[in-house]
């Protein structure tokens, strides 16, 4: 039985060889057609994850940035907004000014308008009552004296004193 285990030599310098040979034509035939592909399958796909990955960095960056400008634009807005509601109102107060101030005029001119008509008809009344009285006099002094010229005289005189 031991004679029959050295015919079985598992380790012989051919077999060696032979061994070698295929293994190395496996791991060529392995390398080139499956490795190789495989390797060069999983560089592209992690080059498109970087490049995923660098998009969206990029793509925040960007949305940061915008959500800046939109902050600054919303704030120079209302900044926009607040000033033109002061200058709405100083043009407001102003043109509130100018209105009053139009209206006191009037309301002055007015009054002198009136004053000088109340004037007027005043004066005008005077005279009327001095041409009344006149009239009323000198009848009165007709009837007490001959002589109305002298008596005119006298009158007209007297009331031209009372002015």
């Amino acid at each position: 039985m031991t004679e029959g285990l050295h015919d079985f030599q598992f380790f012989t310098l051919e077999t060696l060889v032979i061994q070698t040979i295929i293994l190395l034509l496996i791991l060529w035939v392995l390398n080139r057609f499956v490795f190789q592909p495989y390797l060069q399958y999983l560089d592209k796909e992690s080059e498109k994850r970087k490049k995923l990955e660098s998009d969206y960095n990029n793509i925040e960056k960007l949305n940061n940035e915008a959500e800046a400008k939109k902050e600054a634009l919303l704030l120079q807005a209302r900044q926009d907004a607040e000033q033109m509601r002061k200058d709405a109102a100083d043009l407001a107060k102003k043109e509130a000014q100018i209105i009053k101030d139009q209206a006191t005029q009037e309301a002055s001119s007015m009054k002198n308008s009136a004053l000088a008509e109340i004037t007027k008809e005043k004066e005008t009344m005077l005279n009327d009552v001095k041409a009344k009285s006149i009239d009323l006099i000198l009848k009165f002094n007709a009837k007490l004296f001959s002589s109305e010229k002298v008596s005119k005289d006298f009158v007209e005189t007297e009331i031209a004193s009372i002015k």
